[in-house]
């Protein structure tokens, strides 16, 4: 009776021999903490059972071409360790794998597809045995192997000993894997529902019409599991951020860069852009990184009709070398409400516009004059410089409007507004306060000089009408309303006077 591959009969068998397919069946029954517990357990069991002998467990990594020893045993006195690599084809075990070297052989020299490699230079190699790590799905993905420096040094019971053990690591392998898979699929199942989560909470933000960019923000970091995000949007040539989450820090301005260095890029590309050292990266300014403490970033565009109206970026305080791929298309559909958010904001903004612009002339209603001269004043006092305010108001319209009716009493005060806006500064404020009421701001000028641009105002008044005004230089210390009040009660003295003439207030 004959076995273990090459005819050696049984009773021809060692002690030794029985005692090492003896604990290899042990081995096949134990339950192992992992993969790496087994692999010592097993390569222990070899060093005892093939003396003199180096032992090891190499990874067959195809994908770079690489043989890897993972452990081994007894080594050093081979030239061998742990996480040594050789090219592929220059190790034993890579020929033995793809079925052009024999498992066992007691001559290495001898054999043709052995004698030249590098591992037998290194080695020294005579005997060699080695068998593959076979998964269930025919994937031979490592080996089990022995080499020794004495001729025919192992036997075919040796080579039958590792084919079992060899099966034990596979299984343990796979085992782990299976399991590693399985918690993989949960943890992408969990963050799904996470991010799913997060998504619900800003369409439910865009559904009420409110501002949804702050929750974009936030689900961002949600999904990316990311302590900070920030949505930009173009500003002339920059972006400026227009919501943030997890950062307290002033609005945030990025210049994009075009020098082809990644900073013009990140804020142009139609792609995710992930940044993996955020410490030194062009597209993110230094004050930023150290306001956030940031080590990673992406910049994840926000399309509409195909072009880039925002970018999301997203910043981690740890670094990654990659970009997370079950998170990266979460943060697209983050991205695609982050898009209709931003067209809510402009519509939302338009329609404020229109509440802040008259709509017959064009110019500010009294809204943004009231919320204009107190900052202008502000400025006044912060550079030492006079400003002047003026209240004009044209002459007989009610007579105008009887006569030639109310359509063309609106044309005129349409007209009178785009004539008068045509005489001022870029710098003066024209507003619309009510009827035919209209308000001037007049910055760096005293009172002889407003007065003179308020009747130059005057002057370009169409049709042959005429207006009146009351004109006030600010004290330095006086409120806006007092001020204006002031304006006011000399209008109301130009009226008394006769009309079409300037009054200025004492």
């Amino acid at each position: 009776m004959t076995g273990y591959g090459n005819g050696v009969p049984l009773s021809m068998m060692s002690d030794v021999d029985v005692s090492a397919i003896q604990a290899a069946a042990a081995a096949t029954s134990t339950t192992y903490r992992s993969f790496a517990d087994a692999t010592r357990s097993v390569l222990d069991l070899l060093e005892r059972h093939v003396p003199d002998a180096a032992v090891f467990m190499a990874h067959l990594d195809r994908g770079q071409f690489i043989h890897r020893i993972v452990d081994v045993r007894r080594g050093a006195d081979y030239g061998l360790r742990s996480n040594q690599a050789l090219p592929l084809g220059d190790a034993f075990c890579s020929h033995m794998a793809e079925g052009r070297g024999p498992r066992l052989t007691g001559d290495v020299g001898g054999v043709e597809e052995y004698a030249g490699l590098a591992m037998r230079q290194r080695t020294g190699a005579r005997s060699y045995v080695g068998v593959p790590l076979e998964l269930s799905d025919g994937t031979r993905v490592g080996s089990l192997a022995a080499v020794s420096r004495r001729r025919n040094a192992f036997v075919a019971a040796d080579e039958q000993l590792f084919v079992m053990l060899a099966r034990v690591l596979a299984g343990e392998l796979e085992r782990e894997s299976n399991a590693r898979d399985l918690r993989r699929f949960n943890d992408m199942l969990r963050d799904q529902a996470k991010g799913m989560g997060a998504i619900g909470r800003v369409a439910k933000a865009l559904a009420a019409g409110d501002d949804a960019r702050q929750a974009i923000c936030e689900a961002a970091c949600e999904v990316m599991d990311a302590p900070v995000a920030f949505l930009l949007e173009p500003s002339g040539r920059d972006f400026a951020s227009t919501a943030m989450a997890g950062a307290n820090v002033q609005p945030v301005t990025i210049q994009p860069r075009g020098d082809g260095s990644g900073g013009g890029k990140a804020f142009t590309a139609k792609e995710a852009y992930f940044v993996a050292d955020a410490r030194n990266h062009p597209a993110l300014a230094a004050p930023l990184v150290e306001a956030t403490s940031a080590r990673s970033a992406v910049f994840e565009p926000v399309l509409r009709d195909g072009d880039v109206c925002g970018v999301l970026i997203v910043i981690w305080q740890r670094p990654l070398d990659k970009l997370p791929e079950a998170s990266g298309g979460m943060l697209k559909l983050v991205a695609a409400q982050a898009a209709i958010a931003i067209e809510h904001a402009g519509l939302r903004a338009r329609v404020a516009a229109l509440a802040l612009t008259d709509a017959l002339t064009g110019l500010v209603t009294r809204r943004v004059f009231d919320e204009e001269l107190p900052r202008e004043l502000a400025r006044a006092r912060r550079g030492d410089t006079p400003v002047s305010v003026a209240v004009l108001d044209l002459d007989h319209m009610s007579a105008f409007n009887m006569m030639r009716g109310e359509g063309e009493g609106d044309r005129l005060v349409k007209e009178t507004a785009a004539r008068w806006r045509s005489e001022l500064r870029e710098v003066d404020v024209l507003a619309r306060l009510d009827g035919v009421e209209f308000a001037l701001v007049l910055p760096s000028c005293g009172l002889s000089e407003a007065v003179e641009v308020v009747d130059r105002v005057r002057g370009a008044t169409p049709r042959g009408q005429t207006a009146s005004a009351g004109v006030a230089r600010w004290d330095g210390e006086e409120p806006a309303e007092l001020l204006i009040a002031r304006a006011q009660e000399a209008l109301a003295a130009a009226k008394s006077s006769g009309r079409n003439v300037t009054i200025p207030a004492e």
